[in-house]
């Protein structure tokens, strides 16, 4: 039975970086285009070592504290 080759996915975020950094080492003077792609996948090769990112995150509703309730309430009465 002959074997299928299963092709790897690629990782842009590494073919990003290793195209930028080739780019660098060269001296190359980066545009503002190539600044942002390699400030996202700087972002996107090192977003493990930060903790959790603004996907992962869950905005819950701020609560007043108690304090600035009576405050706001003495200027109704």
């Amino acid at each position: 039975m002959e074997s299928l080759h299963v092709p790897t996915p690629v990782d842009v975020t590494d073919n990003v970086l290793t195209i930028l950094g080739r780019k660098m080492s060269t001296g190359h003077e980066f545009t503002v285009s190539e600044r942002l792609m390699a400030m996202t996948a700087t972002a996107q090769a090192t977003k493990d070592r930060y903790g959790p990112g603004p996907a992962d995150m869950v905005v819950k509703p701020v609560e007043l504290p108690e304090m600035v309730k009576g405050v706001l309430a003495s200027y109704v009465s």
